[in-house]
């Protein structure tokens, strides 16, 4: 089931008229994609669910109290103690009708204005508290480099929403809107596809619905519906919900919930209404269909869950350790002028009178002020500057190359996020422990180091076969990059890997030949397909060759430096021209 943005569109309007203006009561990490928030309001007391779960994310009202289910407190959680509890909440905003995200801001008596935005974009999908003018505080998921939308999403940077390429479902007033628009009838297929690639914030459930409107079958060719009927047809379908006037409601199917919509449903089952939309989502994944479901019910729930608690409270040592780097951090020309003033106090030492307390010399362009201790002679004052100088010019050299070793480990802690989230079986999530432990990010009392390098196996890489007949590997997590691209591939071998956010290293096998065109855009699709990006409109994939691809000093497993790289922008998808093989097919 799909919440898009127009079914955010119509629980923005529920929760506006609700719980603003209300009471942040309480806050607290429900696991760890969701924040929960008991809101005051109108005389009630509600519990307002932030799930940014991959499969799942949602944003609602919920009949049951929300409590605290991670052991750890989250660096997120504590800043939305001291900003959002006892907050006023103030505003419920979906700036973009066609974007699956809401911003909720929040007014403290003693810490002021701030906003928690709330971005339910599949694998993407993240909560990040802002400051009024848009500085990130910190965010529940951070991509420390530049992901393929142009973001860096950590804290400290301005935050700015991913870029949206599709057509508006209302008309803007841009000039060439319906020449756009009429290419939804052009291609062939059917036109809940065709209407899903054009037209932003459709999910299929809502284009489906449109191609029932339109033609009398929610699998209609494309070229069943009209340029002005798709656009009277989309107006008829938002407005209403975008007003406030939205019909809420499940979807069944032989007595069995199988989805929720804010607008009446016909192209399949019966749509029996919701007094709210908050009420209809609550039912849909309270529903057995949902809690069976294996993509919602993962059979490893406990085991991922201690793994990731792991990776949570890495995460926070490391980040203490950047705050403790901020704060030793000597500011820019600090040791320089340490270093003049005990100069200038040693030269002119003989100048001191007992109890003077500044000494003042008359430099070119202004006057230096040189305090002075009372409890120290003037040479002994400089012999301790002197000291002091020099430790802030270690400090200045060494801070910088501590904190890029700093953010080396949160790219790291992010792959192994990925990592876990994609494990499918318990060797795989132990194999995430492990990895945590051997980079020295945890204490190990428990779980020896291990690493593809030092006996352990990584297990086997994902193996394709391209229409030219070019073997493609892809590692699926950091021990299987680090094999697949220091082990298994030849300098000339292609390398491909998606830009600015965790996934798989790619390697296109050629034995010596060209990969053409098709061969190396199916690597990079694959490569996209599994990593962070696999969500994104359009990925951006580094390619080059293996020769280019080195260990980085101090890195971790699969950690990489990458030269004379070009870059593929490509659909996140699996590519239809790549064959996957059987693990017990002879390798070259």
């Amino acid at each position: 089931m799909h919440y898009d943005a127009l079914t955010l569109a119509g629980m923005t309007t529920e929760l506006r008229a609700t719980l603003v203006p209300g009471r942040i009561q309480q806050v607290v990490m429900v696991d760890a994609h969701s924040v929960g928030l008991e809101i005051y309001a109108q005389g009630l007391r509600r519990q307002l669910l932030l799930c940014t779960q991959p499969q799942a994310p949602r944003v609602l009202v919920v009949t049951h109290k929300l409590r605290r289910g991670l052991d750890q407190e989250t660096q997120v959680l504590l800043l939305l103690r001291k900003y959002a509890r006892d907050a006023l909440l103030t505003k419920i905003e979906q700036p973009d009708a066609a974007e699956r995200i809401l911003h909720l801001t929040f007014e403290h008596k003693d810490v002021g204005i701030t906003v928690l935005i709330v971005e339910l974009i599949g694998r993407q999908s993240n909560l990040l508290l802002v400051k009024e003018n848009g500085r990130i505080l910190d965010c529940l998921h951070r991509a420390p480099v530049e992901n393929t939308t142009g973001r860096a999403l950590r804290p400290g940077q301005m935050y700015t929403p991913p870029v949206q390429s599709k057509l508006p479902a209302l008309d803007d007033g841009r000039a060439d809107y319906y020449e756009r628009l009429a290419t939804i009838t052009t291609p062939d297929g059917k036109l809940w596809k065709s209407l899903v690639a054009t037209v932003a914030g459709l999910s299929p459930t809502a284009a489906r619905e449109l191609a029932w409107r339109l033609a009398g079958d929610g699998e209609a060719p494309a070229s069943a519906a009209t340029v002005l009927a798709i656009a009277a047809a989309l107006q008829a379908l938002w407005e209403p919900v975008l007003a406030g006037d939205g019909e809420p409601g499940l979807i069944e199917e032989n007595g069995a919930v199988v989805g929720f919509a804010a607008y009446a449903v016909h192209y399949r089952g019966e749509f029996v209404p919701a007094a709210t939309l908050s009420e209809a989502v609550e039912t849909y994944y309270a529903s057995p269909q949902v809690q069976t479901n294996p993509s919602l019910a993962d059979p490893y729930a406990g085991q991922r869950a201690g793994v990731r608690s792991l990776l949570q409270r890495a995460r926070q040592q490391v980040q203490r350790r950047l705050a403790a780097l901020a704060g030793d951090e000597p500011a820019p020309g600090e040791p320089a002028a340490m270093r003049t003033a005990a100069e200038w106090l040693l030269a002119l030492s003989s100048q001191v009178v007992p109890g003077q307390t500044v000494l003042a010399v008359p430099l070119d362009d202004e006057p230096l002020h040189i305090p002075l201790d009372a409890t120290l002679t003037p040479v002994a004052q400089a012999e301790r500057m002197f000291g002091r100088a020099a430790k802030l010019e270690r400090a200045a050299r060494f801070i910088p190359v501590r904190r890029a070793q700093l953010h080396q480990d949160l790219d790291f802690l992010d792959q192994l996020d990925l990592d876990l989230g994609g494990a499918a079986n318990q060797p795989e999530i132990a194999a995430v422990r492990e990895d945590l432990r051997s980079a020295g990010l945890l204490s190990s009392k428990t779980t020896k180091p291990g690493g593809p390098r030092d006996g352990h196996k990584p297990g086997a890489p994902l193996r394709f076969r391209s229409a030219q007949g070019l073997e493609i590997l892809v590692g699926r997590n950091a021990r299987q990059n680090e094999w697949v691209t220091f082990d298994l591939a030849h300098p000339d071998d292609f390398w491909l890997h998606a830009r600015g956010v965790p996934g798989a290293h790619v390697v296109v096998r050629t034995g010596g030949r060209q990969p053409d065109d098709d061969t190396l855009h199916s690597a990079a699709q694959l490569a996209a397909y599994h990593s962070g990006a696999r969500d994104e409109r359009a990925a951006a994939v580094i390619v080059t060759r293996r020769r280019w691809v080195s260990r980085p000093p101090g890195g971790k497993t699969g950690q990489v430096l990458v030269r004379q790289e070009e870059v593929l922008t490509v659909a996140a998808e699996l590519p239809p021209t790549a064959i996957p093989l059987n693990p017990e097919e002879k390798r070259r």
